[in-house]
């Protein structure tokens, strides 16, 4: 099997997203702490090849409709380059290494992978298809990262971070979803069924709901007590404008140039959103 097919079917691209587990280390201001960074780091791994049969199992259930989308063909199961058994086992050898690699570090933090496994074959098999239940699960699962986060580093996290990570990946979903409503309201293209369920009137709607909520919540979160003791008020407040920009930016990346459906290329390949983003994690 190539090396390309492998790393597409595994989706390693998408390991990116288990950088929400070193959220509470980062905001603890305790990142360059030994053992809570070794065993943030190994977790997130170890979630990582967990994710793996997550999405395997999410293509072999889609390999009908993967097959006459003309993107989705070329994934390795539904192009037929590597078959359904093979895929499973490969899934199920990284969720075992994963399972035993997490619950060697904590308890919890295996328990909480299980239930974000469960969670998403449930997603998999049918809940993606229920409209704003699906954009409340794919939130939920990022909830989960930053709780394994928060176990493993034993860091006593924020109800305001929690807040906004839901609230983060509940725009960025939004966005995504409302990228496949485009596509089928404007060109009859239908990359999945929940499209029927929505219209982009709603979508820009509740776009400008979350969009808000989650700026006043990070507003919140900076000029709350608890960070006074760590940070200097003044200084985070900087931060904040950081946030607007990356926020507006990607509103423009929705609406203008139409390039909402993957958060993960976007973010790969949108200079602006890196700039933000690198300048935003010196400043913090």
């Amino acid at each position: 099997m190539k090396l390309k097919l492998f790393l597409k079917l595994i989706r390693i691209n998408h390991w990116i997203k288990n950088l929400f587990i070193f959220i509470p280390i980062f905001f603890s201001s305790e990142l360059f702490i030994g053992n809570k960074f070794i065993y943030t780091f190994y977790s997130a791994i170890a979630f990582s090849f967990i994710s793996v049969f997550v999405y395997i199992i999410n293509d072999i259930f889609d390999i009908n409709f993967d097959r006459t989308h003309k993107e989705k063909k070329n994934r390795p199961i539904a192009s037929g380059y590597i078959s359904i058994k093979f895929a499973f086992i490969i899934g199920l050898i990284f969720f075992i290494l994963g399972s035993c690699l997490i619950f060697s570090i904590s308890i919890k933090a295996f328990l909480l992978s299980l239930g974000y496994f469960i969670l998403n074959f449930f997603y998999s098999l049918k809940l993606k298809s229920v409209a704003i239940l699906d954009l409340i699960i794919v939130s939920i699962g990022f909830v989960i990262r930053v709780y394994i986060g928060s176990v493993v580093g034993e860091i006593l996290v924020s109800n305001w971070i929690f807040i906004m990570v839901f609230l983060l990946s509940l725009f960025l979903a939004i966005c995504k979803r409302r990228d496949d409503v485009y596509l089928y309201e404007k060109k009859n293209e239908i990359n999945r069924e929940v499209v029927f369920e929505y219209s982009l009137q709603f979508m820009d709607k509740i776009i400008t709901i979350v969009s808000s909520v989650l700026i006043v919540s990070y507003l919140l979160f900076i000029t709350s007590y608890e960070n006074d003791p760590r940070f200097e008020p003044n200084y985070l407040f900087l931060t904040f404008v950081l946030v607007i920009l990356g926020i507006f930016r990607y509103n423009q990346i929705t609406y203008v140039f139409k390039r909402g459906g993957s958060p993960i290329k976007t973010l790969l390949s949108d200079l602006f959103l890196q700039i933000v983003l690198f300048f935003w994690f010196i400043l913090f």
